[in-house]
């Protein structure tokens, strides 16, 4: 190799080496340049450490009053990348736009398709996909009260870039478009029928013609921000543009054996559920988390983030399909990886444990660490258990206690 082409290598190697630094950065980061950004928007980013490609992103935005960094930390979706590998974005309002930090979810100039605050957020989105290896088909988004209601003016207008989100106390799309019309949204003064709401989210994007997004709505029964009749309008808005019935498919009244929320699913003809709502009592205006280190738990406490027992940013994911866990594939403590397995998975009313060893006991636990059920026969009943988490703990003379968590769906 002459000099004049070991000098080219070395030059094609080092400029591969830079871009590769440069696309696979990990962490948290701010992006400075990320299109035209007509809302003048700040974004953040995280990428975890050791992500694969082709994985699915999360727009989470923060609500009136907060940043970037408080929502990173309240909702705890950093961790559940770190956990189950995606991408997060995080747009964030400066002081400019709004003086209260609000996303202007009821101005038109932001609530519209290619224009404001919307396409910058877009934008952002964008961006990742051309610097990281994104899943197109698992683009999802979540916020809290603005950066709810900021949300659903995503989903309504980007049908074609988001499948899901996770509105937590927030209003339908278009409940506004001033600041009055704005204050009586969030009292719950805006009533319309399910087709006008339809029509509002189909006016959004008429050129659509795909699938539109699963909606999940969270919401605290004794907000009185934006108060709780909105989770009604929600509904109807998104089962109306689904072809759905606003009659609840099924309703559990104390999901994960949790007395203070109730789970709603609305879903299709076969099957697939396409709305889903959590209302949760004696919760105003804010995020439910459950700081913790179990599989379920997260978040922190704030302002707006209260201890509920019940960590919506992880039922947020489960309901993206970002978690994909059913049943006992993870393990919470274990000796030896791999000690015992529950079958069937999916489980069904009846589970057996296939153990390496002899088992002396099995006992279940719910998400508060009460005993529900005990056994020493590898055969268990589950039928009297309602949809959620649980933790089953198994006991054997040569290995000891292992534990892995238990999904009933």
């Amino acid at each position: 190799m002459n000099k004049y082409k070991f000098m080219r290598f070395r030059f094609i190697l080092l400029f591969q080496l830079i871009c590769t630094g440069l696309f696979s950065q990990t962490g948290w980061q701010q992006i400075t340049s990320f299109g035209t950004n007509p809302g003048n928007l700040n974004m953040y980013i995280y990428v975890p450490v050791g992500i694969s490609s082709n994985s699915p992103a999360v727009v989470a935005l923060h609500g009136c009053t907060q940043n970037a960094i408080q929502c990173r930390d309240n909702t705890g979706w950093n961790m559940l990348a770190d956990r189950y590998h995606f991408y997060v974005i995080y747009p964030e309002q400066p002081a400019a736009n709004n003086s209260s930090n609000c996303f202007n979810w009821f101005l038109p100039s932001d609530q519209n398709r290619d224009g404001g605050e919307a396409l910058s957020i877009k934008q952002m989105v964008d961006y990742m996909q051309s610097h990281y290896m994104v899943d197109a088909e698992k683009i999802f988004t979540t916020g809290l009260s603005a950066g709810a209601a900021m949300s659903a003016v995503m989903l309504a207008c980007y049908p074609d870039v988001f499948k899901g989100g996770a509105i937590m106390s927030g209003g339908a799309y278009k409940s506004a478009t001033d600041a009055l019309t704005a204050g009586n949204a969030m009292y719950g003064l805006v009533n319309k029928t399910p087709t006008e709401w339809r029509d509002l989210v189909y006016g959004a994007f008429p050129g659509f013609n795909g699938v539109y997004p699963r909606v999940a709505i969270f919401h605290g029964l004794n907000d009185n921000v934006v108060y709780p009749a909105n989770i009604n309008e929600l509904v109807e808005q998104w089962t109306a543009v689904h072809g759905l019935s606003q009659t609840a498919t099924a309703t559990i009244s104390a999901f994960i054996g949790n007395p203070d929320i109730e789970q709603a699913v609305y879903k299709n003809t076969v099957g697939d559920t396409l709305v889903l709502t959590y209302k949760i009592n004696y919760m105003g205006h804010a995020i439910a988390v459950d700081p913790g280190i179990g599989i379920t738990q997260g978040g922190t406490t704030g302002t707006y983030a209260v201890d509920k027992n019940f960590y919506s940013s992880y039922w947020a994911a489960k309901f993206f399909k970002i978690i994909t866990t059913t049943t006992s594939i993870e393990d919470i403590e274990s000796n030896s990886k791999n000690d015992f397995v529950i079958f069937p998975n999916p489980t069904r009313k009846t589970i057996q444990i296939l153990h390496k060893h002899a088992i002396s006991c099995i006992n279940v636990f719910d998400y508060t660490g009460r005993l529900i059920l005990t056994s020493i026969s590898p055969t268990l009943d589950v039928s009297s258990l309602v949809s959620g988490s649980y933790v089953v703990d198994v006991f054997s003379i040569q290995l000891g206690h292992s534990k892995k968590l238990l999904i009933i769906e």
